[in-house]
């Protein structure tokens, strides 16, 4: 037991000092799934209480396969919501926030994101900064009707990379020119 914080300190230095001098496609990888901890869930909220947030869940078909009940009208005074989710809808129910449930907002996961692929890594002239740009596809279910304007297959990003004495890191940039006079 005495000899563990030296034993795990070599270990440290032998994986950091065997990370490569350049990014490769690889290393950026499993840094940006070890950062963004993909696959991430993508989660939408429906305003209960908001007409035009039922039109829209109204329109996208959720009734006809049983995961919502729509108020098409409302009495004056009435409390019950515009939407309501049935038992099928369960499954893609989040946790809502309490702040969230004094206004009839409701989570609900409308995709799955997850890492698509690498498109680009440009390396500048010094050696020690790095620009990648990937993509991730979004595994979508049914809720992803309820989106009004829609979800595109695939994201892309780009992330910023700094190489020092640890390693390859990836730097949470503020702006382009600082991550240039970094």
């Amino acid at each position: 037991m005495k000899n563990l914080p030296y034993i795990l300190t070599v270990v440290i230095l032998m994986i950091t000092g065997c990370q490569p001098k350049t990014l490769n496609e690889k290393l950026a990888i499993a840094l940006i799934i070890e950062k963004n901890h993909y696959p991430t869930i993508v989660d939408h909220d429906v305003f209960c209480n908001d007409p035009a947030h039922a039109y829209t869940i109204f329109k996208s078909g959720l009734i006809e396969k049983g995961l919502v009940k729509v108020l098409e009208s409302k009495k004056l005074g009435d409390t019950a919501s515009f939407v309501s989710f049935t038992s099928a809808a369960k499954p893609y129910l989040l946790p809502t926030p309490k702040a969230h449930r004094i206004y009839k907002i409701k989570r609900v996961k409308v995709a799955d994101e997850e890492f698509g692929a690498i498109t680009a890594i440009r390396i500048m002239s010094s050696g020690n900064k790095a620009v990648v740009a990937y993509n991730t596809i979004l595994k979508k279910n049914v809720f992803a009707a309820a989106v009004k304007n829609g979800l595109r297959d695939t994201l892309n990003y780009e992330v910023y990379f700094i190489r020092n004495d640890d390693g390859w890191k990836i730097m949470d940039k503020k702006s382009e020119i600082e991550f240039l006079s970094f």
